[in-house]
């Protein structure tokens, strides 16, 4: 009997736990259960597989650059075995074992996400060097970067003395891998050094990539909803982006940030876009909420003005914590709607652009087309109009680059 269940158990995946958010958070210090799609069993000592492996290398004190790339060659701590049924859920969360299982299991997730919506293999830019990715969870260093064929990550010293990895973060994981897979879909420019706006565009999509991540988090979708009782436009756990403390983020995704008031320096320039796609998911939240009868149909136009009229916002969250009473499962049905669909837009955005033509007006005119062609008209005014405010034109369709 007890093989029977373990066989069965094999066919939903191997399970691991992850943070949602970083594990100093308050709410977020206990990881959930996540499945991954590989069978249990499938995912050898390390972990790896056969897209991805993890090296816990000893004592490096430099992050790699070129020349040096990998592989890693020098002295590592024993690759992490799997339990007796193939999954790697049975880890302490304070334990150099768990932090490896933790990148390997976030990369993996992110990796199964947008490959659901894309509907195949996602391939590697950097395939025709390397056909695994080299994952190191913790090097001596504070920051975390992808890179051709790697994935690595520091760690971050608190005022108090405390090492936290960067690669129990989930937010940051996903967004650093955010990046290869946009490589992979988008390509990258002809010869010589990256145009400030290709670089812009990926650092968007990269915190885009980890709104999406952190959305599949069942415990997250339930705080968020109960803790702004309805209304996400609220600063929450949703758009703050790679929190490193309880009142400190690297990025937030809901801000007013527009293209006329950023500087010509990658991250800031990248704010307008993000906070666009983010307007984007609240909006077709919201749709999804009205066409579901759950809001009133003027809602979304109210929310969406909090921004330019401040003296609205209480008003807003009052009718939203009204309408969420009692109804927080419909609400969370709603918020993973509106998800998927912006999911299933991103990727075919991203396939309908080529990196040398690319400008932030392209790739909203490409996400424009798509959302057409899963919705109809029905979101095309709105959208138009979240691009629009930001100074991104959209009014003119993309050229058909491919």
């Amino acid at each position: 009997m007890v093989l029977y269940y373990a066989d069965r158990d094999r066919e939903f995946g191997t399970r691991v736990r992850l943070f949602p958010q970083a594990p100093f958070l308050a709410g977020f210090a206990e990881p959930e259960v996540v499945w991954l799609s590989p069978p249990a069993g499938s995912i050898g000592p390390g972990p790896a597989d056969d897209r991805m492996y993890v090296i816990d290398a000893i004592d490096k004190d430099e992050p790699y650059a070129f020349p040096y790339l990998p592989p890693y060659y020098g002295p590592t701590r024993a690759p992490v075995e799997p339990d007796a049924n193939g999954h790697f859920a049975h880890f302490s969360p304070g334990s150099r074992e768990f932090l490896a299982v933790h990148m390997y299991g976030s990369v993996r997730r992110v990796l199964d996400i947008f490959e659901s919506y894309l509907g195949r293999r996602i391939e590697w830019p950097f395939r025709l060097d390397y056909p695994r990715l080299e994952i190191i969870p913790l090097i001596n260093w504070d920051n975390a970067q992808s890179g051709y064929g790697y994935i690595e990550f520091g760690r971050l010293s608190s005022t108090e003395g405390v090492i936290h990895p960067y690669g129990l973060n989930f937010d940051v994981i996903a967004h650093e891998i955010g990046h290869t897979i946009v490589f992979s879909m988008v390509g990258f420019p002809a010869a010589g050094p990256m145009p400030l706006i290709f670089r812009a565009f990926h650092e968007a999509c990269a915190d885009v990539t980890a709104l999406i991540g952190l959305l599949h988090f069942d415990s997250v979708l339930d705080r968020l909803l109960r803790a702004c009782r309805g209304n996400i436009y609220t600063l929450n756990e949703l758009n703050r982006l790679a929190e490193i403390s309880e009142t400190k983020q690297i990025r937030i995704a809901s801000n007013s940030a527009k293209m006329w008031e950023v500087s010509p320096e990658p991250h800031d320039l990248s704010r307008p876009l993000t906070g666009a796609c983010f307007d984007i998911i609240v909006y077709l939240y919201a749709a999804e909420l009205e066409y579901r009868g759950l809001i009133p149909p003027d809602l979304w136009t109210r929310t969406f003005e909090t921004k330019t009229h401040e003296q609205w916002a209480g008003q807003v969250s009052e009718t939203f914590a009204r309408r969420y009473e009692n109804r927080h499962f419909a609400f969370k049905a709603a918020l993973m709607e509106a998800r998927d669909i912006f999911g299933h837009c991103l990727v075919s955005a991203w396939q309908a652009i080529t990196p040398d033509q690319l400008t932030f007006e392209s790739f909203g005119a490409a996400l424009l087309d798509a959302c057409r062609t899963i919705a109809g008209e029905r979101h095309q005014d709105e959208i138009r109009a979240i691009f629009q405010w930001r100074g991104i034109d959209v009014s003119v369709r993309a050229p058909e680059f491919r």
